[in-house]
């Protein structure tokens, strides 16, 4: 919709398509699967050894693809999100641990606010922003992990979608009270806030920022930072969100890598051909690495690449 000339809302009516279809027809086993996710997830992570066994076992892949319809489901991070925190010091965002802080501690505080594929499947990565923001000088806080619901929009579960909608806004409006900005740091995931979020008119729009769009107006805190850094150049692979949803977002990425010293270089991609869970689902398999052929192959593959690539999104 942001580069549709008359702004057709493409995933909206795709969703509520779905969700007429399959009040009328079966659905497949697959939509609830990638729709409850986010809602299995939080538990599943208690105990990760049995779903990562079920995920990397043969006979079980062979189950999920013929039956379930999913293929090459990730694994479960087993160093939980929470251990790394409190290993930190750093804090879950709450009324008592925001009314704790000092006014200047405030001025200098930041929101992470989670999502389920990188709080769960990829947690060193936000172990990792933790550390660069500390490291700038920031305080870190991180949200309790709610449900985005962005995969229930996705299949067409729009009743569901609402509920978790609200629930989440009302949490982040509670957040954004204090005066500490929230980033998010998938693309994907971030970016469904100011778009399928406002879809709905009485829910209040909250303000969740891409990292590097709250990192670009920090830039002399960057630049403090930067004495002694050794340069190197790098190439960004970025997220289609980004470049469709959030195209100056892309300019804010070299932003942040000059203020730091860096050269940062746009790489000219089209879709990884993952786009969301598609690339999982097993009817879309071949089609999805024909997409990735089409552009990334070539890129990530050329030896003059190598150890130079960036790429953001889960």
């Amino acid at each position: 919709v942001a580069q549709c000339p008359i702004k057709v809302n493409v995933p909206d009516f795709r969703s509520r398509f779905l969700e007429a279809y399959y009040g009328r027809y079966l659905r497949p086993l697959k939509d609830y699967m990638v729709g409850g996710l986010e809602f299995m997830i939080p538990f599943l992570a208690r105990f990760p050894a049995p779903y990562n066994w079920m995920m990397n076992n043969r006979y079980m892949q062979h189950f999920f693809r013929r039956w379930v319809g999913m293929v090459d489901s990730p694994a479960i991070c087993s160093n939980s999100l929470k251990q790394g925190m409190d290993a930190r010091g750093v804090s879950f965002a709450t009324a008592e641990s925001i009314a704790g802080l000092s006014e200047q501690s405030r001025a200098q505080s930041v929101i992470i606010v989670q999502d389920a594929f990188t709080s769960y499947f990829e947690t060193q990565l936000v172990l990792d922003v933790i550390d660069l923001l500390n490291r700038l000088g920031f305080n870190v806080l991180v949200a309790p992990f709610k449900p985005n619901g962005k995969p229930l929009h996705v299949h067409g579960f729009k009743a569901a979608f609402e509920k978790a909608a609200d629930a989440n806004t009302e949490m982040l409006q509670q957040l954004a009270a204090s005066g500490i900005d929230l980033i998010g740091i998938d693309p994907s995931m971030t970016l469904t806030y100011r778009q399928e979020y406002i879809d709905d008119k009485v829910r209040q729009p909250v303000k969740v920022q891409l990292v590097q769009e709250w990192l670009a107006g920090h830039s002399e805190a960057l630049q403090q930072k930067s004495e002694g850094l050794t340069q190197y150049s790098y190439k960004l692979m970025a997220h289609c969100s980004e470049k469709t949803s959030a195209a100056a977002s892309i300019k804010d990425w070299k932003q942040v890598f000059s203020a730091l010293g860096q050269t940062l270089e746009l790489q000219a991609t089209g879709c990884c051909g993952m786009s969301g869970t598609y690339g999982h689902e097993a009817e879309n398999y071949d089609t999805s690495r024909e997409i990735y052929d089409l552009s990334w192959s070539e890129v990530v593959n050329d030896p003059a690449n190598d150890g130079i690539l960036v790429a953001t999104g889960y």
